[in-house]
């Protein structure tokens, strides 16, 4: 288990501070954030190229805060990969074992093992300098955990990936962590690598963790309006609190023109009082557009109004609602086999349904967040 507590490093005039977060032993933690939030500065200071100026860190029970990076037993991979070009890749795998001296059979059963599991055996004898970009990956994650470690640290694995390729490495890191038992701490400001990959993540803003919980909790309530909208939700409603039930909590929404009712799981509604300021929100996917004539006055959250934009994604389609009375434009993202089938055209009315489990409701904080990218974090990056 790696335990991070209270950790706060300085790098300029950028601060981390007091960040908290657990990965149990074959878990998979990740941090999101945007550019310039401290996800780096996070990596650098658990693997030990940063001393913290507070806090702790511990692997397994054991404080390694202090220790310097060759005892600490964590493997790392850096954003730039950070592969020897003059090397072929069989060289590069080996060298952290060489460095550390390790040279027994059951090493070499574990590289082959490796080496085998992302698929690079025919390019042990090639140059790094000759790889493609998803090759080049591969390598650096077999040479990470050559030397035996099972804590693997990962900054920003498949940034510079294509999304095919990038897809292709998140299947095959997620074998390797099933099949070798790491416990994985990776950073990203890609939300659906996060989701994939992660058991738990932290959302760090502004050298801040603003929100940490299971995935699932993260992607569902959002904790504040700035959490939110960094993972892209554009439906967000300014609120008031006008009754707190023990499952149910209604809202009166003015920008909509009604009120709203939100089914909450069990502890949420102790914040909640009525009269209280607050921010709803749904996600696209989400809202639900009924079909004509199957409206019931009975359901709530009901809305009426117009498609005013549509836009193809792929898959998917964005339907761009806007709500009788001139209301806010409601982002609705629904399935090619759903909006073939529903006939959506623009200028067509159309009602739509937000469903009160799907429906969210978070604190209006949205505090300016300093950047970092005027302080830059120093890329040092060295064979794990």
């Amino acid at each position: 288990m790696l335990e991070v507590r209270g950790l706060s490093v300085a790098a300029g005039r950028f601060l981390l501070d007091r960040v908290n977060l657990t990965v149990p032993t074959s878990g998979c933690h990740a941090v999101v954030g945007a550019t310039g939030s401290g996800k780096s500065l996070l990596l650098e200071s658990i693997i030990g190229f940063r001393r913290p100026s507070r806090g702790s860190i511990l692997l397994d029970g054991r404080d390694i805060t202090t220790l310097p990076i060759e005892a600490r037993g964590l493997s790392y991979v850096p954003q730039d990969l950070a592969l020897f070009p003059h090397l072929s890749v069989r060289e590069n795998i080996l060298f952290g074992a060489k460095v550390r001296g390790i040279s027994d059979g059951g090493h070499a059963a574990l590289v082959a093992s490796l080496v085998e599991s992302v698929g690079i055996g025919g390019l042990l004898d090639r140059s790094v300098a000759n790889l493609s970009g998803g090759e080049r990956q591969r390598v650096a994650l077999v040479r990470a955990l050559a030397t035996g470690n099972r804590f693997l640290l990962l900054d920003e694995p498949f940034s510079a990936l294509h999304e095919g390729l990038r897809r292709e490495l998140l299947f095959v890191l997620k074998d390797l962590q099933k099949n070798h038992g790491l416990t994985v701490l990776m950073v990203t400001h890609d939300t659906e690598e996060a989701f994939f990959l992660g058991d738990a993540m932290s959302v760090l803003l502004g050298g801040i963790v603003r929100q940490s919980g299971p995935v699932r909790e993260i992607y569902e309530r959002p904790a504040s309006l700035e959490v939110a909208r960094y993972f892209g939700i554009r439906n967000l409603f300014p609120v008031t609190v006008t009754h707190v039930g023990e499952r149910e909590i209604t809202v009166d929404c003015p920008s909509l023109g009604t009120d709203l009712k939100l089914r909450s799981p069990a502890g949420l509604n102790d914040s909640l009082r009525p009269g209280s300021s607050r921010t709803a929100g749904i996600r696209a996917e989400n809202v639900m557009i009924i079909r004509p004539g199957l409206e019931s006055r009975s359901r709530d959250n009901i809305l009426h109004g117009t498609v005013a934009q549509l836009f193809m994604r792929g898959a998917s389609h964005c339907v761009v609602f806007t709500p009788a009375g001139n209301g806010p434009a409601i982002e609705i993202e629904v399935p090619d086999y759903a909006f073939r089938k529903l006939g959506i055209a623009e200028e067509v009315p159309i009602s739509i349904f937000l469903k009160a489990e799907s429906l969210f409701i978070c604190d209006n904080m949205a505090q300016a967040i300093p950047s970092a990218d005027s302080v830059g974090f120093p890329r040092k990056g060295i064979p794990s």
